[in-house]
């Protein structure tokens, strides 16, 4: 990893602001922090060739909207950057999706202020206290499921380059003499090229900003910063705690059991309704706070193959995934889904195409939390054996201030 402090500040931007951009990061270097703005290469799987629809005239940069009058959930506890869920009590006057404001020619959303105009957890604050322990109902068997991959998954299993910039981590052991610790043997360790995002994760709500507005709830570049009075960044995740029922979404079985063909590496396109098909199928009705588990048979598939195919499946990028269109947006909002998790690099059907929604963009305008390469694999296991689809799940991201995206730390337990 280069010894230059790490680039903070991402969005989508151009010179002019356009939506059609690179991606740009600030970057910080010397004693005095110096920021500037410095443009990377198109990533792959946005096609930047595509056309955008046509739209309604809009200023370059229209004004965020104004704040919805929404209470938020409850008063700010020590140490707590985000307001806690009020336990037990009903969200009130929870916006529909399609009176949520559309301030700009896009026509999408902007669920900015729901929860007040200081929430960094956005909707993780479906999570109260009362389905949490309506969730721990769901432990029976006192069965653990990890969720998470080994850090050196999936990039270490392919050729140098599976990812434009991230790497597996480099793990030194380290001897510590018995002359250290009063005569005791010890190892201590370090881990090098660490990416939060790297294998199974959580993108954080600085991951991805929308063009016009900035990052969720109106937060702008120069206010990630990852020092003291950083915005959006993982800690409020942490201390917030993401605990729940999880269901499962097992996409490949349930398509297999209807005779509708699937691939994961085809770009599959899964919408709403078939989503909801898929639940249904497994005798889940999505409940409010529910964290949804989408199994798309991408981590199988990628894991079975050889190093060559490995290559070609992470240089293509044609991921099958969920529909990332303004259908998929309406159903998680109305569901009041606390997050959605997949078992693929980008949860959402790729490549994405520039102009058009994406749940990626949803992360800026609604607050989605949205996790990836997540290991479902012994859990679909058993939820097709026992037929129960869903279980209680646990996750703790790591506490880092300002934290972009973060390994799960996840459990299922049943």
């Amino acid at each position: 990893m280069p010894a230059s402090p790490a680039a903070t500040d991402v969005f989508l931007c151009d010179a002019k602001g356009a939506s059609a951009a690179p991606f740009c990061f600030r970057a910080e270097s010397g004693a005095d922090r110096t920021a500037g703005v410095v443009a990377l290469p198109p990533l792959a799987g946005i096609d930047s060739r595509q056309p955008t629809p046509r739209r309604r005239a809009a200023p370059a940069r229209p004004a965020p909207a104004p704040l919805l009058p929404v209470a938020r959930s409850g008063p700010r506890s020590p140490g707590a950057r985000s307001p806690p869920s009020d336990p037990g009590a009903a969200m009130p006057r929870y916006p529909r999706y399609a009176d949520l404001p559309r301030p700009d020619g896009t026509g999408l959303p902007l669920a900015w202020g729901v929860w007040g105009k200081d929430d960094q957890i956005g909707t993780l604050n479906h999570i109260t206290a009362q389905t949490v322990r309506g969730a721990a109902a769901l432990i029976q068997r006192g069965e653990r499921f990890n969720l998470d991959l080994p850090l050196h998954v999936p990039y270490g299993l392919c050729s140098p380059g599976g990812h434009r910039r991230r790497t597996q981590p480099a793990h030194t052991i380290l001897d510590i003499p018995p002359t250290a610790i009063a005569g005791l043997q010890g190892r201590d360790d370090k881990l090098d090229s660490f990416w939060p995002q790297g294998s199974s994760q959580w993108d954080g709500l600085t991951h991805i900003g929308d063009p016009l507005h900035g990052f969720y709830n109106g937060v702008q570049p120069a206010q990630i910063t990852g020092q003291d009075g950083t915005r959006n960044g993982m800690e409020n995740m942490a201390a917030f705690g993401i605990a729940g029922r999880a269901v499962l979404a097992d996409l490949p079985r349930h398509f297999a059991a209807i005779g509708r063909a699937w691939e994961p590496n085809s770009g599959h396109v899964v919408r709403a309704e078939e989503l909801s098909a898929c639940l249904a199928a497994g005798h889940v009705t999505v409940q409010p706070g529910d964290i949804v588990l989408v199994r798309t048979g991408w981590l199988a598939d990628y894991l079975a193959a050889s190093r060559e195919r490995r290559d070609a499946i992470l240089s293509q990028r044609t991921f099958s995934g969920l529909s990332g269109a303004e259908d998929m947006w309406g159903w998680l909002w109305e569901q009041r889904v606390a997050a959605v998790a997949a078992d693929q690099p980008t949860a959402e059907v790729w490549p994405l195409h520039v102009g058009q929604p994406s749940l990626h963009r949803a992360i800026a305008r609604l607050g989605l939390t949205l996790g990836e390469l997540f290991d479902l694999e012994a859990l679909a296991v058993d939820c097709a054996r026992d037929g129960r689809s869903a279980s209680f799940f646990t996750s703790k991201p790591l506490n880092l201030r300002g934290g972009v995206g973060s390994p799960p730390n996840a459990i299922a337990i049943k």
